[in-house]
């Protein structure tokens, strides 16, 4: 007597009985990776993504199934997406201060839509994929925050201090940062549109950190305390630029013109500067370990006070360098060996 062999997907995940039984699984990974497996399953994989939005334990795993579920187009979708919401009540502004000044950091998922945080203190604040859409946060401290996916559409980021905060795959639509202080901050993987107000020093730190330098000129902007770690800035000019104490650690700057530029107390860590153009340039207090000089123009530029060590001078010209007070532990000089000059 033949057999009906059985679906693939019910030999190799169970089924609708087998989601089931993945969505209740104690890792939240599964449970997460589940999710769009229930569009398979017709109108009963519909009833676990409501299920799953409506009720499960992981505001992930409730923020996975409504943006499943609002992207159907179906009414029953539609209706649940209305019903439910994916966000954690936090008893809106007045219970994030509160628990803030008791201690509390994780306010991941919340719900803060239009609330009015305007000059309040959440430095280090960690705010993953919560709702501050048009949300009062003018002259807020985020200072260290983490709001990495969060929704800021039409938020009010006016003279927020951002220093040191990561805004990674934000979304920052019609939002208005003008004023903002994004020393340190991480712009990558955020969105922008037309409607966005944005500073010319902050739409330029957010174009290096997404789109890159390479070829681009930027020559006399200010990027003064920018995160600009691990970009390709080939042959980028950055002429007469401000890069005071930047964070250029690992981004590779082979080519680029930066003569006259202002990197004092920059940190380019690893560095790629291989065939640059620093004449002139300040680089005192720079860090500068294991960077790479090989054949890059440093006349009269200076470097008082950095730290060379293990850095790589091949083959550059330094007529005119100022180096005192430099650290060279290890540092290969412009002929190609460790051994100091005794002009140095």
């Amino acid at each position: 007597m033949a057999t009906g062999s059985a679906p693939a997907h019910a030999l190799v995940l169970g089924g609708i009985e087998g989601a089931r039984r993945r969505l209740a699984h104690s890792d939240e990974a599964v449970r997460l990776a589940t999710l769009s497996q229930l569009l398979q399953y017709g109108s009963a994989g519909l009833a676990e993504l409501i299920a799953a939005l409506a009720g499960n334990s992981s505001w992930a795993v409730r923020l996975e199934a409504w943006r499943l579920l609002s992207q159907l187009g179906q009414p029953e979708a539609e209706q649940a997406c209305c019903t439910y919401s994916p966000f954690r009540p936090v008893g809106g502004a007045q219970g994030v201060i509160v628990a803030y000044r008791r201690g509390e950091r994780n306010f991941a998922y919340a719900d803060l839509e239009g609330v009015d945080l305007q000059e309040a203190r959440l430095g280090g604040v960690n705010l993953y994929e919560a709702n501050l859409r048009k949300a009062n946060l003018r002259l807020c401290n985020f200072n260290g925050a983490h709001l990495r996916r969060a929704d800021l559409r039409q938020a009010n980021l006016q003279e927020a201090k951002l220093s040191g905060a990561v805004l990674e795959g934000a979304d920052l639509r019609g939002s208005d940062l003008r004023g903002a202080k994004v020393s340190g901050t991480s712009l990558r993987g955020s969105r922008l549109s037309e409607e966005t107000h944005l500073e010319e020093r902050v739409r330029h730190i957010w174009q290096l950190q997404n789109w890159g330098g390479q070829g681009q000129d930027f020559s006399g902007q200010d990027l003064s305390k920018a995160d600009l770690r691990e970009l390709v800035l080939c042959q980028i000019r950055l002429r007469g630029a401000d890069l005071n104490r930047a964070d250029l650690r690992g981004s590779n700057l082979e080519g680029a013109d930066l003569g006259g530029a202002n990197l004092q107390r920059a940190d380019l860590r690893g560095a790629n500067l291989q065939n640059a153009d620093l004449e002139g340039a300040n680089l005192s207090g720079a860090e500068l370990r294991q960077a790479q000089f090989q054949g890059a123009n440093l006349r009269r530029a200076d470097v008082s006070g950095a730290n060379l060590t293990q850095a790589n001078l091949e083959g550059a010209q330094i007529e005119g360098l100022k180096h005192s007070g430099s650290r060279i532990a290890g540092l290969i000089f412009p002929d190609g060996t460790p051994i100091k000059p005794w002009w140095w």
